[in-house]
């Protein structure tokens, strides 16, 4: 799976920041500083042959395009929409995606997909209930990796090799509830 550098991505998202600062006080117009921000990113992105289109106007950032050997990718970041099926687990009942927090990413053959969810139930509660449902998908030849937490938090994950994929269940306490945070790999299975 191709990757974009972490600190030409952090240097962009500072910018992007920065300039969303700037609109805030008043010194430049909202639209300007999105679609200025659009093209620095897309001009650091694009430094090494890709071609990328950066769009900020659908409440969070959408990148789609190809990298420098010509393979296609988008990400959606903060504004995926997201469900079930995509995530390949069951949402907790009553449980409500956070805003802002629907992400895919989509590379080659491969994609990650992540929610973050809140509920008003204890994080003991919710840790029990997603090992529940989850015990069931641990099947022969996949590896399973179980930790409790001190605050009755979890983290548990479920890898399949054979398919390259993994699922990552999360919960932490929140307040008076429990943060969920649910996450789907599935790796690039052609060759590199």
């Amino acid at each position: 799976m191709t990757t974009i550098p972490m600190n030409r991505t952090l240097t962009t998202l500072g910018l992007a920041a920065a300039l969303a600062t700037l609109a805030g006080c008043g010194k430049v117009t909202e639209m300007a500083t999105e679609k200025a921000t659009e093209k620095y990113m897309e001009s650091q992105i694009n430094k090494d042959g890709g071609n990328t289109k950066v769009d900020l106007s659908k409440g969070g950032m959408t990148a789609e395009g190809t990298d420098e050997h010509g393979k296609a990718f988008k990400m959606e970041m903060g504004s995926a929409k997201l469900s079930e099926a995509d995530m390949k687990v069951p949402f907790y009942p009553g449980a409500k995606p956070a805003d802002n927090s629907g992400t895919r990413i989509k590379n080659g053959g491969g994609e990650m997909v992540s929610i973050e969810l809140r509920t008003d139930d204890a994080a003991k509660t919710v840790s029990a209930w997603y090992r529940d449902k989850l015990k069931s998908t641990a099947g022969e030849g996949k590896t399973v990796i179980d930790s409790a937490a001190e605050d009755n938090g979890m983290s548990l994950m479920i890898s399949d090799p054979k398919a390259n994929e993994s699922t990552t269940v999360n919960v932490s306490p929140d307040g008076d509830g429990s943060k969920i945070t649910l996450i789907h790999a599935v790796s690039d299975k052609s060759p590199q």
